[in-house]
């Protein structure tokens, strides 16, 4: 411990998870640990979990900063509430804020975290520790959690979260043993100061299995006489504590059995207040108690513990049932009294004691769980306001109010999904649908579908989108059966009062986003429309915002950017005007989508200061990972990939792995860009073959993933992007099998935001592996998307270019090469406009390739100065692949052109006697006049295939390779002709 403690405190940070029974030693173990911290001038914080009792939402954290936080004047209590609670987002900011807290408080000379039982922590605590753990990279923290191996009783969130934390480098697991028969030999003469005999020691051993703190209190109840060793010696810790308590008087055992109730840790004025007595009138039996080694006082002030959590546990196991009940009913009255002033912190602990009590009145317990749930919700304590409804709801059991069981199962599910425990949620909105249909309350349905979000899953978001309009069919009844203003009973929504159109409004963008997901488009752009309209009459903001935010979604594809700009500037507004920056956030980041499928780069870089004011304002991991991905999409784009791969990775760095579902994908887009400018192996953090993660498995064919993952995630870890990278390694056999995995181009239906970007990049990897079919499909798919550029999602993190070098690419491997030199240069002017260094090389190299291959006149020296440019500049930018394939065009243009100039020449001083038939003739006339394959075909009112045959005959004929050279030979011919006909016209004259 010693060594692991400098290292930490050196900056080499560490999780020490000490596993091991009760009794063995954990306690122990941490105090020696605080000892040697405290020696070396480091800071130790303290922290405990008690089972079974009801702590406020991150009880752990609140005792470990309650000092910190006190000396600025806040309260244990201000800690999660620091944060506005409204999402996912906000939680992961109050998980940010503690662990910037934590590390400013071991800058300077280290941190020891001491958290004891852990096995009995609130989730929302543990996972805050698990988040600590992720993020300790370079602090000078150790964390000391002890935990039980057995005897943890209800343990669930900690058994779900030791896995995660075991796996974390930082984590070291030292599991603790009981002592051998010479140790505990030692302990029992050290407990007794007596010799005790060895087979008393033997049969200690036996019986404690050398258990620390068994063996001590079953060497207390020895007979000091070692000749009376055989007589028997009591058979479990219960056994022996319930032997000392019975020494004990009548007002110390009901005192101590009254303490076990309220748990480890208990205040002398609510064991007062539960017997009805004066606290000091209390003091002479817990005295008592404590002079039995059963208890001793607290380190706060009026507060007593147990010795141990095992004594806590026996006393109140040998309280029989019945008093138990009552002990509990009266522990709930007594937190009433003595906390009405500061209710809030008792809240869980109250509901804990109301349900053990609930024998006969459900009542109480239900209410107080209800209140503790919603407080635990405020404080994003999201599990433990489900646990707390669930308590509420089995408390309560058939005999609750239908209607009041409905509200909690909504809020319930609404806890669940912000959670993110998806299957759960589910269960408890659809039984809340059903009981609401039962009793006929529309208005609870429509509460339980605006609760929860569609995720991609065809099932949920089914199921989600009926709810959603089968609460609309039954507002627009109730207004049509009571309405509010009669003068038009045709139009529902004027029937309504203000918060029935706020509520049809929301209920409208949730089945639009539904429909979304659905790929239900018609629908999804109907409810959208109505949703905006409805919108458009209500001074609700949250209406507002989720009808923005669903149209936002439905006109997701390129071709409704000019309305996404305007609803842009209308987010933007609202979160202006409001003051709400959040909302502002959202209406840049969906701005600057708009000017990335416009190319336009400048005003990108122009937003981006606007943003980073929102995002230092909203704050919080989420919103600065949304920052750094725009300004890494950005740097790529313009050519600075140093840059460019630093922003990404700190950008993926900021959220943890299973936080954010688009943190993989976006990065993994932007490596994927960056791979095919400077290399795989230079871009690459894990091998072209991983495979996605097995937790989001990603649909390649619709980019998203039955458990709600996002369609970066699907194209750039699924068989495109694992493809692409197997071909830019250069193991193109292999990247052919795995692009095959994404299975046939027309069963792909990709996101309309994703739309263009699956064609592009599928498009380049069938290119790459050859896959002539797919390459026309996409080709076909990319011709309607002229004039766009390929980008996608919002906060994008890729940037491939223009659609038009895409097509060019395509169009080179069909060998449609007038086409392909067309879409280049159109590409190259867009790339050069926007100042995109690296898709300007790219599309020089591709321009210069196809120019080389079709050589019209002037197409080799064109294709020689491009090449020039292109390998000064990837040379500048580190674009070692792109400058190599310069070289290699130009060597191959320079060959071109020397074997072009060499064929005309030969065909020049050939005899005028052609070798082509007239039509081939006229067919080679009109190629050199620059005509292509369809405009030969108008022109000799044959088919474009035709067309194409003849130019390929003549070609075969003149042992030629490209049109150019066809051009010269034409060319060549009509100059020999214009020389040698004079001449022949003067031999055959008259004389």
């Amino acid at each position: 411990m010693s060594g692991w403690l400098a290292a930490a405190f050196g900056g080499a940070p560490m999780l020490v998870l000490c596993g091991g029974e009760p009794g063995i030693g954990k306690t122990r173990l941490a105090t020696e640990a605080a000892d040697m911290a405290a020696a070396g001038g480091a800071l130790t914080r303290w922290a405990r979990a008690h089972e079974g009792v009801g702590t406020p939402p991150f009880w752990l954290w609140r005792q470990l900063l309650r000092s910190d936080l006190a000396g600025e004047g806040n309260g244990p209590a201000d800690l999660p509430t620091t944060i506005e609670a409204n999402s996912e987002a906000d939680r992961i900011a109050l998980f940010d804020a503690v662990v910037r807290r934590v590390f400013a408080l071991a800058e300077r000379s280290g941190l020891l975290l001491v958290v004891e039982d852990a096995q009995w922590a609130d989730e929302p605590s543990l996972l805050l520790l698990r988040y600590l753990a992720r993020e300790l990279r370079g602090a000078r923290v150790l964390v000391l959690a002890t935990h039980r191996t057995v005897g943890a009783g209800d343990a669930a969130p900690w058994r779900r979260i030791l896995p995660d934390l075991g796996r974390e480098p930082v984590t070291v697991q030292v599991p603790l043993a009981g002592l051998d028969e010479a140790e505990t030999a030692h302990l029992v003469r050290a407990v007794t100061d007596t010799d005790v005999a060895d087979d008393v020691a033997r049969e200690v051993h036996r019986r404690t299995g050398g258990n620390p703190f068994f063996v001590r209190e079953l060497a207390r109840m020895l007979p000091t006489d070692a000749a009376l060793a055989g007589r028997r010696l009591p058979a479990s810790l219960v056994e022996v504590v319930g032997q000392r308590a019975a020494g004990l008087s009548g007002p110390a055992r009901r005192m101590l059995a009254a303490a076990a109730v309220l748990g480890e840790q208990f205040s002398v004025a609510t064991v007062a207040a539960m017997a009805g007595r004066p606290p000091l009138d209390c003091l002479p039996p817990l005295e008592e108690a404590a002079d039995a080694g059963l208890i001793a006082a607290a380190d706060t002030a009026g507060a007593w513990r147990f010795v141990h959590a095992l004594v806590c546990e026996a006393i109140e196991a040998d309280t029989p049932a019945q008093e138990r009940l009552r002990l509990h009913r009266s522990a709930a009255e007594a937190l009433e009294r003595v906390y009405a002033g500061q209710i809030d912190d008792r809240l869980a602990d109250i509901a804990r004691h109301w349900a053990a009590a609930a024998l006969d009145d459900p009542r109480p317990a239900v209410a107080w769980a209800r209140r503790a749930a919603d407080a635990a919700l405020r404080s994003l304590a999201y599990e433990e306001s489900a646990r707390l409804y669930q308590l509420a709801l089995d408390a309560g059991g058939p005999t609750v109010d239908r209607q009041l069981r409905c509200r909690l199962l909504i809020d319930l599910a609404g806890a669940r999904w912000r959670a993110r425990d998806i299957e759960p949620c589910r269960t408890a909105t659809t039984e809340a649908v059903a009981l609401a249909r039962r009793i006929g309350r529309v208005d609870l349905i429509a509460q339980a579908a605006l609760g929860i979000e569609p995720i991609g899953a065809m099932a949920w978001d089914l199921g989600l989108r009926q709810w959603c309009d089968e609460a609309l069919a039954g507002l627009d009844l109730v207004a049509l059966t009571d309405p509010a203003d009669p003068a038009d009973p045709a139009d529902p929504a004027a029937l309504a009062d203000p918060a029935d159109l706020s509520r049809r409004a929301r209920l409208l963008a949730r089945s639009a986003e539904s429909s979304v997901y659905l790929n239900d488009v018609t629908a999804a752009e109907e409810s959208s429309r109505q949703a905006l309209e409805i919108a458009a009459d209500v001074t609700d903001p949250a209406a507002v915002i989720a009808a923005l935010r669903s149209r936002q979604l439905c006109r997701s594809g390129p071709e409704h950017v000019d309305e996404r700009a305007g609803l842009a500037d209308r987010m933007t507004e609202i979160g202006r005007t409001l003051r709400r920056s959040r909302e502002e956030m959202w209406g840049r980041l969906w701005r600057i989508d708009t000017y990335w499928e416009r190319g336009d780069l400048a005003a990108v870089t122009a937003e981006l200061p606007r943003l980073a004011w929102c995002v230092e304002q909203v704050g919080g991991p989420i919103a600065h990972w949304h920052l750094l991905v725009a300004r890494a999409a950005l740097a790529g784009a313009l050519g600075r990939y140093g840059e460019a791969l630093e922003l990404g990775r700190a950008a993926l760095g900021t959220l943890p792995a299973d936080s954010h579902p688009t943190a993989s994908g976006a990065y993994r887009s932007l490596e994927c860009m960056i791979a095919a400018h400077i290399g795989h192996e230079r871009v690459a953090t894990s091998q072209p073959s991983d495979p996605p993660d097995p937790s989001d498995p990603p649909d390649p064919r619709t980019g998203r993933s039955t458990g709600g993952g996002e369609a970066r995630t699907g194209i750039f870890r699924g068989p495109l992007g694992t493809a692409h990278m197997l071909v830019l390694a250069g193991r193109r056999a292999e990247a052919l099998g795995v692009y095959r995995e994404a299975g046939p181009v027309r069963s792909w239906h990709p996101p309309p935001y994703w739309r263009v970007p699956t064609w592009a990049f599928g498009s380049a990897v069938a290119v790459a592996v050859g896959e002539r079919h797919d390459v026309e499909l996409l080709y076909d798919r990319l011709l309607a998307e002229r004039g766009r550029f390929v980008v996608g999602g919002a906060g994008t993190a890729n940037y491939l270019g223009p659609v038009e070098l895409h097509l060019g690419r395509a169009a080179v491997f069909l060998g449609r090469l007038d086409d392909a030199v067309a879409d280049l240069d159109t590409a190259l002017a867009y790339c050069r406009a926007a100042g995109a260094a690296g898709f300007t090389v790219e599309t020089e190299c591709e321009l210069a390739a196809a120019l080389t291959r079709r050589a019209h006149l002037g197409d080799l020296d064109r294709a020689g100065q491009l090449l020039e440019h292109a390998e000064t500049a990837a040379v500048q930018l580190g674009m070692d692949p792109w400058a190599r394939r310069a070289r290699a065009l130009r060597a191959a243009a320079s060959a071109a052109s020397a074997t072009s100039a060499t064929s005309t020449a030969a065909s020049a001083r050939t005899p005028a006697v052609s070798p082509l038939s007239p039509r081939e003739g006229e067919v080679a006339e009109l190629v050199a006049q620059g005509l292509t394959n369809r405009q030969i075909a108008v022109k000799l009112f044959i088919s474009e295939r035709t067309a194409q045959t003849h130019v390929q005959h003549i070609l075969t004929r003149l042992g030629f390779s490209s049109r150019a050279q066809i051009a010269a030979w034409v060319t060549a011919r009509h100059q020999q002709q214009d020389t040698e006909g004079p001449r022949l016209r003067d031999a055959q004259a008259p004389r």
